[in-house]
């Protein structure tokens, strides 16, 4: 197995920035460390955007990254920022419905045309014998199922990190019927070509199981989302106490969906500091998010919760002087144990779910991880106890399933 050659395929791998190079990112890095050599096809980055914070993953000497030009226009994917823009936007949009007859807003559509040629002359280089290929974006699938026409013995691997014809971003809820068949008809090529179709947890496995139109050749299997150790073990220090605070600590993305609940921990905020105010001024909320513009629901807290930017991975020194963290997922994830939830459990943090009932509200509370946020009356109770030091995590979860060394073995058992 030593320094056997896998070809990955990730859009936005790192340096590019983004949190979807983080998982491949990050499986790359384990199965360097089992003996594997990577190439990593991706685009190449945006102009003018921040560095990943997961480029120091990449160990140059077993991944070699190769970049390709893009073929996406940039002001679709990432949005007007002036009135040239919005005319320009207006005409790339216009395009993109006249080429292409599936969703117009996939960022790897026509990429193929210079993917293709790139991938077929690598593996054939360097004798390749299994590629990895993540989505969304969902075309990069497409593409790497049609490489089975010209290496029909390779390992195709297909990991969804995301729902596809059942997702809600994308352009997809909004399809007409001729256009989400086409969407369908790529699928079920990925599902005729590929050996394995993966991703982080079962309910998402199910849902894309169930979108199949005929019996798919390819087999099915979950790949959980894990924490790396590295990332952790300088955080991961005794923490002392000096004041009365109650710190609770968010990092990563708050979607749309979460509006009623975020509204829901602000009535039971402004109760508090109504009713209740010496536990009031105790609170100190920080919500590490890029999503500032759901800070208006708590207009008249910000005494208590602070929207502050991402930190990158100094959130973890947050995380471990915190006294609990929120979990917040809307009703479209709310089955799904996220990347941020596995780096949470080292640290045996209380975790504040909030948002809508489903498997990783009952995960946290059938393991003793912490509390789910129900009512405004219970957001009160709960951090009265912790307070007064009564809300501790009793949980005896194996920790080290989660790691990136249990997931990065996995992996290499499905490889040929």
């Amino acid at each position: 197995m030593a320094d056997k050659k896998l070809l990955l395929v990730c859009y936005d791998f790192p340096p590019n920035a983004g949190i979807g190079g983080r998982r491949w990112a990050k499986l790359a890095k384990g199965l360097t460390q089992l003996g594997y050599h990577i190439h990593v096809i991706k685009a190449d980055p945006i102009s003018g955007t921040d560095p990943s914070g997961w480029a120091d993953d990449i160990d140059r000497n077993a991944i070699t990254v190769h970049s390709v030009k893009r073929n996406y226009p940039t002001v679709v994917s990432h949005g007007p920022k002036n009135i040239v823009d919005k005319l320009r936007y207006r005409y790339h949009v216009n395009q993109l419905k006249n080429k292409e007859k599936g969703t117009i807003y996939d960022i790897a559509i026509g990429w193929d045309k210079r993917f293709l040629p790139f991938a077929k002359n690598l593996i054939e280089k360097e004798g390749i014998t299994d590629i990895l290929a993540t989505g969304a974006p969902f075309n990069l699938l497409y593409y790497c199922a049609q490489l089975k026409d010209f290496f029909p013995e390779i390992n195709l691997i297909a990991d969804y990190r995301d729902p596809w014809l059942t997702a809600e971003n994308y352009g997809m809820k909004d399809l007409t019927d001729e256009r989400m068949t086409v969407e369908t008809e790529k699928q079920e090529l990925l599902f005729q070509n590929a050996n394995w179709i993966t991703c982080p947890n079962e309910f998402l496995l199910a849902d894309i199981r169930s979108t199949a139109v005929i019996k798919p050749k390819a087999e099915f299997t979950a790949m959980p989302h894990f924490y790396d150790k590295d990332d952790l073990k300088k955080y991961l220090v005794d923490h002392e106490k000096t004041d009365d605070k109650i710190k609770i600590v968010y990092g990563g993305a708050i979607y749309l969906g979460m509006e009623r609940h975020l509204e829901r921990l602000a009535r039971a905020l402004r109760y508090l500091a109504k009713n209740q105010p010496l536990l009031a001024a105790k609170l100190d909320i920080r919500l590490y998010t890029p999503h500032h513009r759901f800070a208006e629901i708590f207009q008249g807290l910000e005494k208590f919760v602070q929207f502050k930017e991402t930190i990158g991975k100094d959130f973890f020194s947050e995380l471990n002087s915190a006294d609990a963290a929120f979990i917040f997922l809307a009703e479209h994830n709310r089955n799904f144990l996220t990347t941020k939830f596995f780096e949470y459990l080292p640290f045996n943090k209380p975790l504040l779910y909030l948002g809508a009932e489903g498997y990783v509200s009952g995960f946290i509370e059938d393991n003793d991880l912490g509390v789910s946020l129900r009512s405004e009356e219970h957001i009160g109770a709960t951090l009265k106890e912790l307070a007064e030091g009564n809300l501790k995590t009793k949980s005896s979860i194996d920790v080290k399933a989660f790691s990136l060394k249990r997931r990065a073995r996995e992996l290499a058992a499905l490889l040929s």
